[in-house]
């Protein structure tokens, strides 16, 4: 008797579960930032319980729009993840370092003004003093976006 109780009850709470669905938008190819979402990028998936997941009714707000993220094949699209802005804006280029920790400064934050200058390899003989004429590679830039590279520095 209590097992046909306890099958009862899993029954009802599955049920449930499938009738709180609701179909929303889901990435069916890679998008990388930066790119144009495409209907072919798109697809439709049923879920529960996701807050901010773009309904499939809405895809008309989507299809179009930037990727302000990469994007994976089946992630949950959210209001954040696409932007109407093309990224970089206009006038700008993204260019990707990858900095060793000792190499990267302390603090630095997206959106911070850098600017980039050429240093010698690890291992060269300089002195510190050779940093005082340094080449600019780029004056007063801001950084967009800092993401730690395997605990090993910034990228």
């Amino acid at each position: 008797m209590l097992f046909v109780v306890m099958a009862v009850l899993l029954a009802g709470w599955f049920w449930q579960q499938k009738s709180d669905q609701r179909p929303v938008l889901a990435i069916a190819e890679p998008v990388p930032a930066g790119s144009v979402i495409t209907a072919k990028d798109l697809k439709i998936i049923e879920v529960s319980g996701v807050k901010g997941a773009i309904p499939s009714a809405d895809s008309d707000t989507v299809i179009g729009g930037t990727a302000a993220v990469g994007l994976v094949d089946g992630q949950i699209l959210t209001r954040d993840m696409v932007t109407a802005d093309p990224l970089p804006g206009p006038g700008e280029r993204v260019v990707g370092l990858q900095l060793e920790a000792t190499r990267a400064p302390a603090g630095l934050a997206p959106g911070d003004v850098v600017v980039v200058i050429a240093v010698p390899p690890e291992g060269d003989p300089s002195t510190p003093g050779n940093l005082d004429n340094s080449t600019v590679l780029a004056p007063a830039q801001r950084s967009p976006r800092l993401q730690r590279s395997r605990g090993r520095g910034l990228a």
